[in-house]
């Protein structure tokens, strides 16, 4: 098995703990990255494996991110794969949605995702990918809210504007949409088990997603397997968006 460099931003918690545990355990070098000191901190020590390097971050600051990339360069040298999967939302109705609210919704969740390609893309080697978690609410326009449907819909533009130049370095950009996945998000979007049950009966396949489910997409398209798959959106819902009614 061949060593992969990996870098997990927004990795301390929820499918991006998931994703960065995973590559460890497979024995990959794995970055994971976050906002959270406390939260990083203790993932790492509970997870075991000396392979997890933790990284302070905070993904809306472009300062902070241009540091995190000059690290990862002193620490790694190079990386095989980029994930971004820094994401807040806050359910409010679209009159509701105050400028701090929707400043600080694009800042971790858009801006955040562009800092991040533009300091790591010089230190990802040719071959390498790019993987984006957005989510399937970009598509739908609904969940989360107005400011998260938003800024999820300006990563997928963000992905394809990328998918001209990072081809001439052989690096894949794609995007992993998931809906309706097992997470801290979802408990404070459903927080009921009658507003859960409901939603599970939306979803053809009659569960929700899990954070496995998500890092087996990113380990395809980050695979030798999934090198040709570039400029794409995979949708994770268990085809609950495109449900028929009978």
């Amino acid at each position: 098995m061949t060593v992969k460099n990996i870098l997990i931003i927004g990795g301390a918690s929820g499918i991006g703990k998931e994703i960065a545990l995973r590559f460890a355990k497979e024995g990959h070098q794995v970055a994971v990255a976050d906002i959270n000191k406390q939260t990083l901190t203790q993932m790492v020590m509970d997870s075991g494996h000396h392979n997890l390097v933790p990284f302070e971050v905070d993904a809306s600051c472009w300062e902070s991110v241009a540091s995190l990339a000059n690290e990862i360069k002193k620490r790694f040298g190079f990386l095989h794969i980029l994930v971004y999967s820094a994401g807040i939302t806050k359910s409010v109705k679209f009159l509701d949605i105050d400028w701090a609210t929707w400043n600080k919704t694009m800042a971790v969740n858009l801006h955040g995702l562009f800092y991040s390609i533009k300091f790591c893309q010089p230190i990802l080697e040719q071959g390498g990918s790019i993987i984006i978690i957005g989510s399937g609410s970009a598509i739908t326009g609904t969940g989360g809210g107005i400011h998260y449907a938003a800024s999820k819909g300006g990563a997928f533009g963000l992905m394809r504007s990328l998918v001209t130049e990072l081809g001439k370095n052989n690096i894949n950009i794609n995007v992993v949409a998931p809906r309706v996945i097992e997470s801290d998000m979802l408990k404070s979007l459903y927080p009921t088990e009658q507003s859960k049950q409901s939603l599970t009966k939306e979803i053809p396949i009659g569960r929700f997603g899990t954070p496995s489910d998500v890092f087996h997409a990113v380990n395809y398209l980050s695979s030798a397997k999934g090198k040709y798959v570039h400029g794409q959106i995979l949708l994770l819902d268990g085809g609950r968006t495109y449900k028929q009614s009978l």
